[in-house]
């Protein structure tokens, strides 16, 4: 069935109109939808599926992240050594991969965003305390430990030393959780500089917006997904549609996801750098033309047609 409607670029867009409509409904827990949406409506596989989600919310949270480097709340210092940790958490995670091939690895994925999703529901309608109070007594015992470790370095920007160790394994374990669970290693990094390292909350919340942006762009591109030029179309294609979407909410809802400027400037860029690429390389949209009916993997409307 070759029609307009089945179209992979219409489908891609679609995908990140509904990402767009959920992030300011559940907060980032809506972009990370992404991933199992991509892995059930179109059939990608999780080596695919995964980076793209990535790359998807990292060029998402450019503007937060820009905007917390503008206000000072960036400890590029306790950022450097986070990034230190990214290459071997990325090493530790390929050769996991190669071990979960065929093991379940999708059906696993699909049940934590399930997960995920159910968590970010209830959070919505009932909020939860997700994070424990400063004066928990098991947040203080481990704090007390991990500032107790060797190696201290002192941050200038956040006032406080640190155990050289900390940044540089949080990296690892971002990288690792990232190439084998996507986007939802972004979680991690806010909540951990704030519980155990006791950081300033807007010195962790810079930071750890920084961090997620970089470290979700090293794990995309390090995936090799962009071996591939079709795996670019549809990554653009996808936020495109993310992008009309929360430039529209900010026109018209009072609690704005992005200033309108902003979001008209992501949605010019999108669409310059789609025409771009689908021009200068004529052939490249044969490859996401059609959908077919009924499978490929865990498609539901099949898979991407070659």
């Amino acid at each position: 069935m070759e029609n307009i409607l089945f179209s992979g670029a219409v489908t891609f867009m679609i995908i990140g109109i509904l990402a767009g409509i959920l992030f300011p409904v559940l907060g980032n827990a809506g972009s990370f939808m992404v991933v199992p949406l991509l892995m059930i409506l179109t059939g990608l596989p999780p080596e695919i599926a995964i980076p793209i989600g990535l790359a998807h919310l990292a060029a998402l949270i450019v503007p937060a992240a820009i905007s917390q480097w503008q206000a000072g709340n960036v400890d590029f210092k306790l950022l450097l050594l986070f990034l230190l940790g990214l290459l071997p958490g990325m090493l530790l995670a390929n050769k996991v991969c190669r071990l979960m091939e065929g093991a379940g690895w999708s059906e696993i994925l699909l049940g934590l965003y399930l997960l995920l999703l159910v968590g970010a529901v209830a959070h919505r309608i009932r909020p939860l305390a997700l994070l424990p109070k400063p004066n928990n007594r098991y947040r203080k015992k481990i704090v007390k430990v991990l500032r107790g470790l060797p190696g201290k370095i002192f941050l200038p920007a956040s006032m406080m030393p640190v155990p050289l160790i900390i940044p540089v394994v949080l990296g690892m374990v971002f990288a690792f959780t990232g190439k084998l669970w996507g986007p939802v290693a972004a979680f991690m990094v806010s909540p951990f500089l704030i519980v155990c390292l006791d950081m300033p909350v807007m010195m962790a919340v810079g930071t750890a917006t920084a961090a997620n942006f970089i470290g979700m762009l090293a794990v995309a591109l390090g995936s090799g997904f962009l071996a591939l030029p079709i795996n670019l179309q549809i990554l653009l294609w996808l936020f495109l549609g993310s992008s009309l979407t929360v430039l529209v909410l900010s026109a018209f809802m009072q609690r704005k996801p992005y200033p309108v400027p902003v979001a008209a400037v992501l949605v010019l860029i999108t669409s310059v750098t789609l025409w771009v690429l689908t021009t200068s390389q004529p052939g490249l949209h044969l490859l996401i033309q059609h959908f077919s009916f009924p499978v490929n993997l865990l498609g539901w409307f099949g898979g991407v047609q070659g």
